[in-house]
């Protein structure tokens, strides 16, 4: 038998490590210090919707109209923004070695903010590669790069009817108001947030060839914001006490009461999932829509829904454990009458599909009631993380590229950092 850890291994193992802010936040954050860029990148979104207006000067960003529009089939995917990045961050070439990897969500900058505005214009937004940069003391024009050329979004495409209807059609980029609150959130606030749209962004894009994957997305976005509000209401500690209440006893008959927060601290996040999954929805839930189709309602009273809400968290802990999909019925593209809103749950008392069967009470609404859920809650929760004195004041944005001036008033005195590396930030090249 193995020797049993010390007192300062398990304390250096569950000590809490610090993650980083996300790189979109602490960008803004140096803009606001008014130093000037060092340099500044741009890069298409593509999408397969049609934009209007325009959103320039949200701090060091700017979503730019390409007006791109395909004759030939309006849902094709195109770059219809160009995101344009002011970099105020020095580039860090140093590497910690310890594992530090919570806030970690698989993208870069370009993938954050593109994942935010995914959520906020409710559209299936992925970012491409950079192709122009300007820097200081070269051409003012810029210079069109190519080095990522090879990384380009492709949507996956499929014969049936859409899963999620109500993301064809037109976005007014001056939704993104919102954006605006990104730097005055705290950073683990930020960090939440971005990996929640990161994952409602990759649900919205294999929604229609994978909607069994893209159920696991949604509910994942919601379990990770679940988890940082919860974390909000209550410590470890108390979490620890309400689920593990013998454990402590047990603890303290040991006289070794000190090892309570360090043990709270390791099991905090695997405490009370499903609980922090409904109880998140039910806090946050956007309510009945506005507009309802004649059959195949959803009940949205309290009981119904919250019993919906378990079942829905117990079937993704199937589909991850024991390797059983989300129901065929919930994964069907929905079906509308007389031009009507589309059906919210799935028809008939049972289903039969694939040689499986299913009640209804067990296939509790289709995959876009539930994304409609999904981004009206974790709409909600942002604006609870704004502070009180900001929350009525809508972000100032210029909807014209005059307001930017020239592009070399916008750089900062070039003055590397010899201990952290250059001044050209490593995600834009």
């Amino acid at each position: 038998m193995g020797e049993r850890p010390s007192e300062t291994e398990f304390e250096e193992a569950t000590s809490e490590i610090v993650p980083p802010p996300p790189r979109s936040w602490e960008n803004w954050k140096k803009f606001l210090e008014g130093l000037g860029a060092l340099q500044i990148s741009e890069l298409r979104l593509y999408t397969d919707v049609d934009f209007v207006a325009e959103a320039y000067n949200f701090g060091p960003y700017s979503f730019l109209n390409a007006l791109a529009h395909s004759r030939k089939d309006p849902g094709a995917l195109r770059p219809g923004i160009v995101l344009r990045v002011e970099w105020h961050l020095m580039a860090d070439m140093r590497v910690p070695m310890e594992t530090n990897d919570d806030h970690y969500h698989g993208g870069d900058l370009f993938d954050e903010l593109t994942a935010l505005a995914s959520l906020l214009l409710d559209a299936r937004i992925m970012a491409g590669p950079v192709d122009r940069e300007f820097r200081p003391g070269e051409d003012p024009m810029g210079r069109p790069r190519g080095y990522d050329a090879s990384y380009l979004p492709a949507l996956p495409q499929s014969n049936q009817r859409p899963q999620l209807p109500y993301l064809t059609g037109s976005r007014d980029l001056r939704d993104l108001a919102d954006l605006g609150s990104l730097p005055h959130l705290t950073p683990g606030a930020a960090a939440a947030l971005i990996k929640a749209a990161r994952l409602f962004q990759n649900a919205l894009w294999v929604a229609d060839t994978s909607p069994e994957n893209a159920w696991l997305l949604l509910v994942s976005a919601i379990e990770t914001a679940a988890a940082h509000w919860d974390s909000d209401k209550r410590t470890p500690e108390e979490r620890f006490a309400l689920s593990y209440g013998g454990v402590i006893n047990m603890l303290k008959k040991a006289n070794v009461e000190k090892l309570i927060p360090k043990m709270a601290r390791a099991f905090n996040g695997v405490i009370g999932a499903t609980s922090k999954f409904v109880g998140f929805l039910e806090a946050f839930s956007p309510g009945e829509p506005e507009k309802r189709p004649m059959f195949d309602k959803l009940n949205y009273s309290q009981q119904p829904m919250t019993a919906a809400f378990k079942c829905i968290y117990a079937l993704r802990s199937r589909a991850l454990h024991a390797g059983v999909p989300f129901p065929y019925p919930m994964c069907i593209p929905p079906e509308r009458f007389d031009e009507g809103p589309y059906g919210e749950v799935p028809g008939g008392l049972a289903a039969s599909a694939r040689g499986a069967t299913w009640n209804r009470d067990d296939t509790p609404m289709l995959l876009h009631t539930f994304a409609y859920l999904a981004r009206g809650a974790l709409l909600a929760w942002w604006r609870t993380l704004i502070p009180e004195e900001i929350q009525e004041r809508r972000p100032i944005f210029s909807e014209r590229l005059t307001a930017l001036g020239p592009v070399s008033d916008r750089f900062r005195p070039f003055a590397p950092d010899p201990q952290r590396g250059t001044g050209f930030s490593d995600e834009a090249g």
